[in-house]
């Protein structure tokens, strides 16, 4: 399914408390409140969990590893230094015209998902966000104030420096709640059960979008994506 998206200037990334599904009501990690606990059960605990092992707890975690143990690296696939911080100025995105700053993104957002132990749900969430907000390029200009990057991270709120939030690896990291680096909560605080959330609403409590039916709407096409391209992608920790 071909996608061709407007630009995005109109994202309002503040929010202090993310409405969630019934399943799982979670508020936004408030000024430097620890971003490795929250209470997804609805007991009034406050049960803690380590957003890695909530994530290998899931019952997908066999056939992950078995995905990480023998997916073959594409020959092509150098994640260099010049590749995670290259200025990426273009715009617009369809599934099947992607140019290949657009084909190496997408596999670089998988790879480092896989390395970070997360399959295909969440990493096709993370694909919607970065289709919305990028077209799938490390935007360079600053589109909404400050915003730049894969994500439109930004500064002012927290998710880093001006050259943080244009790194592919860290804005990545910063995505799912790994980025030491940024301070704002990821997909695994928010949504830590995210397989049970409607993908969008999950892009939606990370981003904090002032169109967040947009997100939903690149389902299909992450799934055209995964399908293309997870097989041979190898996990990326570096």
């Amino acid at each position: 399914m071909a996608s061709l998206l407007s630009p995005r200037s109109d994202r309002t990334p503040a929010r202090s408390l993310v409405t969630a599904p019934a399943t799982a009501l979670v508020p936004a990690a408030p000024g430097g409140a620890p971003r490795s606990s929250v209470d997804v059960h609805g007991s009034g605990h406050g049960r803690a969990f380590s957003r890695r092992g909530l994530l290998l707890a899931g019952a997908g975690a066999l056939a992950l590893a078995t995905f990480a143990a023998t997916a073959p690296a594409r020959a092509e696939d150098a994640w260099t230094a010049e590749f995670m911080t290259r200025p990426e100025t273009r715009e617009g995105f369809a599934v099947d015209a992607m140019d290949e700053w657009q084909i190496q993104n997408t596999r670089f957002i998988i790879a480092v998902a896989a390395g970070h132990g997360i399959g295909q749900q969440g990493t096709q969430i993370a694909l919607i966000t970065a289709i919305v907000e990028s077209w799938l390029y490390n935007y360079e200009p600053a589109v909404d104030h400050d915003s730049g990057g894969l994500f439109q991270q930004r500064p002012s709120m927290g998710w880093g420096s001006y050259d943080e939030v244009r790194h592919k690896k860290l804005a990545i990291d910063a995505f799912f709640g790994f980025g030491a680096h940024s301070a704002p909560a990821g997909l695994l605080d928010l949504a830590p059960h995210y397989s049970q959330w409607e993908p969008g609403a999950a892009a939606q409590a990370v981003q904090g979008s002032a169109h967040p039916e947009r997100y939903a709407e690149q389902w299909q096409t992450a799934q055209i994506l995964w399908e293309r391209h997870a097989h041979d992608v190898a996990p990326f920790t570096g």
